[in-house]
């Protein structure tokens, strides 16, 4: 059983299996979100349910973790009135788990410091299915000794865990380049697909081909679920999300003077590209 009580600020897709593995990993778990479906399934985990952000903070022993979707959420939760700054005391830490971008990131670092909160920056890859089974990717920046001390606390969401820089808005930077690469990989299924239909080679078999090939990738390998994304295509959920994060990615290469080429015109290529698949939408 672990002697710590961890804040826990959203409960939805991702949040929901990351809190029940902390609970599982025999932390108490202070959880909060507005969804009822999210509060009842998160009960069922033995996570404890609080009313604000504040009160699931005031309850932590030290530690608390944000996940919510969007940079405008993420300051809410942690700035607001009744967000987690609200009961801010010495030797609060804060993992901010969000995917934002490198230059938020650092204000949002420098504004909660001012609290005198210590904020990790934290981002993670795997998608709910990852989760929920604690098989995370998490990509962590901040002093060692910080990261250190939350290792455990990683350990119980993750299996594999990297610490890629002192400086906060490197694991932003990090998790950026992963979603680039996975918008890039998604274009170039998605086109391999367009020649090959053309030609009458069957989807499924071209998947298998690309995957036991050098065309291989985790988007070939999980072609079916990508698939669905456009299929049933939700506003806001996974192809929004992968536009935010492709957004943020092309504006932080602008301002480092980074070229970004194949990610511009990916961009522009995805925002259009599902909208031409047999029963697609625009994303």
């Amino acid at each position: 059983m672990q002697d710590e009580t961890i804040g826990f600020v959203g409960l939805g897709v991702m949040g929901g299996g990351m809190a029940a593995n902390l609970a599982k990993a025999g932390y108490k778990v202070v959880g909060v979100d507005p969804s009822p479906a999210a509060q009842a399934a998160a009960a069922e985990h033995g996570i404890e349910l609080a009313q604000t952000p504040r009160d699931a903070a005031a309850a932590a022993t030290r530690t608390v973790v944000s996940v919510v979707r969007t940079e405008a959420q993420t300051r809410a939760v942690l700035l607001g009135p009744d967000g987690v700054a609200a009961a801010a005391r010495e030797q609060l830490d804060v993992i901010v788990m969000s995917t934002l971008d490198p230059t938020a990131m650092r204000q949002l670092a420098a504004e909660l410091k001012q609290h005198g909160i210590v904020a990790t920056d934290a981002t993670l890859s795997g998608g709910s299915t990852g989760a929920a089974a604690g098989t995370l990717t998490i990509m962590a920046a901040g002093e060692r000794a910080h990261v250190e001390r939350l290792w455990p606390v990683f350990d119980a969401m993750a299996t594999s865990i990297f610490h890629v820089g002192t400086e906060i808005g490197t694991a932003q930077a990090a998790k950026l380049a992963v979603q680039l690469s996975f918008g890039v990989s998604m274009l170039g299924a998605f086109e391999a697909l367009s020649l090959a239909s053309a030609y009458g080679v069957d989807e499924d078999q071209l998947m298998e081909i690309l995957s036991r090939s050098v065309g291989d990738s985790w988007v070939t390998r999980n072609w079916q679920r990508v698939r669905g994304w456009w299929e049933h295509y939700v506003p806001g959920e996974d192809l929004d999300i992968l536009l935010k994060d492709m957004r943020a990615m092309l504006r932080e290469a602008d301002e480092r003077v980074v070229g970004l080429p194949v990610t511009a015109l990916s961009f522009q290529r995805m925002r259009h590209a599902w909208a031409e698949a047999p029963n697609g939408a625009e994303g």
